[in-house]
């Protein structure tokens, strides 16, 4: 059996897709996601990736002309443009990927009625010849786009969902997956499971032009960040906010003192960690209380707004983390970055 061959059928039974397949009948568009539809028809796009995610046979009709975010052993494939020093994913087609020996694949979205996979690869040793790379996840965050971490990172999360969970809870038989990978259902109890993630609160307490926040014991000596901690089953948002800052540092919040200001999707980037989703919160205090160490928070202060706009600048520099110039906060693409920027420099 020759390798192409044996790459396709590799593929035809991840997608279930026949060997011959009518061309004319497939759409034939291209374009690379950026996690949300910004061209065309988005209410078009939405409802062809929820058929997709349902109906097996779209699904693989789509899969022939889709394009692929590659990742081999929890790691993106990228191409690097040196003279516009620019790293991004690469972006694979069907046809290529024939010889990667995939492993699993996974729907993410849909742009331009074209769908958009992410599928793990054992063998990208062509690819890497050719001048790909192969890059961690949590450097990656500071080298790709918004639009590529956000592909990357999902492609990430719903590969290692399909790996984590392969019996079933309830009865233990192998679970059976949609053609779309965002589904698996137990023919034997007919349970079916879906992709989940974990939610977090995520606070800034201000009082006046001060804010609150905590060292980790795991960061360095001049790293601080907004607290944050788990959402119990049954407990609302605010409830969350106020119960942690107590937790973490006795500072008491009122509830209706709390206020919802964004969200983030993360996680992934270490194994064995499950995704959260990031619900940034600000939280105001009528006086600064007296900020209480744990065994968890190490040290928290309060910080003037003008130490705040020193430190955001000094996060944007590559490296940053190696200096000592003061307070250190997290890099632009965490929620803490942005909800201490977003109190900085506009009404929250």
């Amino acid at each position: 059996v020759s390798t192409q061959s044996t790459g396709f059928m590799a593929v035809q039974r991840i997608f279930q897709v026949p060997r011959t397949c009518n061309c004319s009948y497939l759409v034939k568009t291209t374009g690379i996601c950026k996690g949300v539809s910004t061209s065309g028809s988005k209410k078009s796009d939405y409802q062809t990736l929820e058929r997709l995610k349902h109906d097996s046979e779209s699904c693989r009709q789509f899969m022939h002309t889709a394009k692929f975010v590659v990742l081999s052993d929890r790691k993106y494939l990228v191409e690097k443009n040196s003279a516009q020093r620019k790293t991004s994913l690469y972006i694979s087609n069907f046809e290529e990927l024939l010889n990667s020996k995939m492993s699993s694949s996974v729907l993410l979205t849909v742009e331009n009625n074209t769908a958009i996979y992410a599928t793990s690869a054992s063998d990208v040793n062509s690819f890497v010849e050719n001048g790909k790379q192969l890059i961690e996840p949590r450097p990656a965050l500071f080298m790709l786009s918004e639009r590529d971490q956000g592909l990357a990172t999902m492609g990430l999360n719903l590969l290692q969902w399909q790996q984590d969970n392969r019996y079933c809870s309830r009865c233990r038989s192998e679970l059976t997956y949609h053609i779309s990978g965002r589904s698996c259902r137990c023919d034997s109890c007919k349970q079916t499971y879906f992709p989940r993630y974990n939610p977090v609160v995520i606070m800034l307490v201000v009082c006046g032009d001060y804010c609150l926040l905590g060292r980790n014991r795991q960061f360095p000596s001049k790293m601080f960040s907004c607290l944050a901690g788990f959402i119990d089953v049954g407990e609302c948002v605010e409830a969350a906010v106020v119960r942690e800052v107590c937790e973490e540092v006795g500072v008491d919040v009122n509830i209706s003192q709390v206020r919802y200001s964004k969200s983030d999707f993360w996680g992934g980037f270490r194994q064995n960690y499950s995704p959260e989703l990031m619900l940034g919160c600000v939280a105001t205090v009528n006086e600064m209380q007296q900020p209480e160490c744990t065994e968890e928070i190490v040290e928290a202060r309060w910080f003037h707004k003008d130490e705040i706009r020193q430190a955001l600048e000094r996060s944007k520099i590559p490296g940053f983390q190696k200096g000592n110039e003061g307070l250190m906060l997290p890099p632009p693409f965490a929620t803490a970055h942005k909800l201490a920027d977003k109190w900085c420099n506009a009404s929250v």
